[in-house]
């Protein structure tokens, strides 16, 4: 490094020495005079440098994109994981809808105690991973969080749902699964 330095010190010397020279000669012998050459040793010092700087700035640049694959990369991984992760959860709720649909049914009151645990350790579950329900009933009809299946006639609910036939979920703000609604017309 210093002995880069030391050249670059000694290429700007050797110009301003050649510049102060040639200030100080009249101004017809500068027209007469040709400028002096570079011995060979000063013209592949140059180049060399030229040469450094050019693969200083490669190797920056490679950095930069290794940086930015390994960035790329680990995106890649956690959306990968996320999907994993709710493709699962979407496979189970069917068997949360079941759950729900066994508890409304009457039976003896251990089987409807022992469901009502197993539901809420779903709910925990639910929780835990920032999955919530999508509130339906009395809210206006979105498309972007409900599916109608059908329309009923009711001008005092105009536009909202109604009735759902099968819950909606979503984890953070990504849907998982609409719900599925009737909505008043």
């Amino acid at each position: 490094m210093e002995e880069k330095e030391n050249l670059q010190d000694e290429v700007l010397e050797e110009k301003v020495e050649s510049t102060e020279s040639a200030e100080t000669q009249d101004k017809a012998e500068e027209k007469t005079e040709k400028p002096k050459r570079k011995s060979k040793s000063q013209a592949e010092m140059q180049r060399l440098l030229e040469e450094n700087d050019k693969l200083q700035n490669y190797a920056l640049r490679m950095k930069a994109d290794m940086e930015n694959i390994k960035k790329r990369n680990e995106n890649i991984a956690r959306d990968m994981y996320n999907d994993g992760k709710n493709d699962a959860i979407l496979t189970f709720l069917p068997v949360v809808d079941n759950l729900e649909r066994a508890m409304s049914l009457d039976m003896p009151d251990g089987i409807k105690e022992g469901l009502s645990k197993v539901k809420k350790q779903i709910e925990t579950i639910f929780e835990r991973n920032n999955i919530t329900e999508i509130e339906c009933i009395g809210k206006e009809f979105d498309p972007n969080l409900h599916n109608a299946l059908m329309q009923v006639d009711d001008e005092a609910n105009s536009g909202k749902c109604v009735q759902v036939y099968e819950k909606g979920y979503k984890i953070n703000d990504k849907i998982l699964r609409h719900a599925s609604v009737v909505v008043a017309k």
